[in-house]
């Protein structure tokens, strides 16, 4: 076969190759997962919040109480009746509850937990800077900006009444900043009991996470294939959570074009969240290898590196699915798939 001919059929391969693949893009998507607690609290049903001490204590058990009956994982024991229970006992309920009051709290009341602790910094700082500049006729001005940060740390202990020991401890620091700008003149201050109340919220729902399980959000880099209208088909039913039929568009895609890395990895997402973990791993084992064989036959260097870039994605997928399983077998661990 003389040169000629040799590079008009490495031609014919690569454009035919480029037409197998299509033009490929992306769509992000995000999709909730729930996480699990962060300590097992199984068998435990009912919780009371004691005392937090220090500036701003009062809020977080207010907090606290709101967002644990909203969470419906736990009965929310009422303060003021634990209160005279104790009293009528002879127990002090405060943040320096010792073990043997604990027991003897957890022998009135059944399974529960008593989450107290103090709130060493609850403040807010103002600062007023500038910035110097100069309009087009030459002219100086200032632009101020006057920033208030709140900053918020709480030191929490979970108390485990059957024991009375200690089952988990974290101090949890949160800052908020607020900011104001003006031109030639210092703004007014934001509002610091604002930016306060945020941050205590904040330190709230990250405690909030070490003992109910919780909502977060993912970003899914799903593939779309002009070839392949069951990509963006199954796409719209991912991002409304319609996981069962996501996966059969996906499964279309696959059985139209077996060659196609982005209809596997796009079922491989969708069998990642709805818990069928081997089957996930697999379909996105397949993307990689079909990644690679294409990447690795020649061709443009843009299109070759794009491939690359396509096939580490599905690997950093696959870690994704690992993590999910770990968590997903926590939650039945703590029985909160039910």
């Amino acid at each position: 076969m003389n040169k000629n001919v040799f590079n008009s059929h490495k031609i014919f391969l690569l454009v035919g190759m480029l037409s197998m693949c299509g033009c490929a893009a992306t769509t992000k998507v995000m999709v909730p997962v729930t996480r699990p607690a962060e300590i097992d609290l199984r068998g435990i049903d009912k919780i009371a919040i004691g005392e937090i001490q220090g500036k701003g204590g009062r809020e977080i058990e207010d907090l606290l109480t709101t967002r644990l009956f909203e969470s419906g994982k736990f009965e929310v024991l009422d303060r003021q009746n634990l209160e005279r229970l104790m009293k009528e006992h002879r127990l002090k309920f405060t943040g320096i509850i010792d073990s043997s009051t604990a027991v003897k709290l957890g022998k009135m009341i059944g399974a529960a937990t008593l989450v107290f602790g103090n709130v060493p910094m609850h403040k807010a700082d103002n600062k007023v800077t500038y910035s110097a500049w100069k309009d087009r006729e030459g002219g100086s001005h200032r632009t101020y900006y006057n920033t208030v940060t709140a900053k918020v740390k709480a030191s929490f202990k979970v108390v485990g009444l059957r024991t009375g020991k200690i089952v988990a401890a974290k101090t949890i620091y949160e800052t908020v900043e607020r900011q104001n700008k003006t031109n030639d003149a210092v703004p007014e201050a934001p509002d610091a009991d604002e930016a306060l109340n945020d941050a205590t919220n904040k330190v709230v729902e990250r405690f909030m996470k070490m003992i109910c399980p919780y909502q977060d959000y993912v970003a899914i880099e799903f593939e779309r294939k002009k070839e392949l209208p069951e990509l963006a088909e199954g796409i719209i039913y991912a991002r409304t959570g319609e996981w069962d039929l996501a996966e059969k568009k996906f499964k279309q895609a696959v059985d139209k074009m077996p060659t196609s890395p982005e209809a596997h990895y796009n079922l491989g997402v969708a069998y990642e969240h709805q818990y069928k973990f081997r089957k996930a791993e697999e379909a996105l084992r397949e993307a990689i290898r079909l990644s690679t064989i294409q990447s690795s036959s020649g061709g443009l260097a843009g299109f070759t590196e794009s491939l690359k870039k396509s096939s580490e994605k599905y690997s950093r997928e696959i870690e994704n699915v690992k993590r999910l399983e770990n968590e997903w077998k926590k939650l039945n661990e703590q029985d909160l798939l039910k």
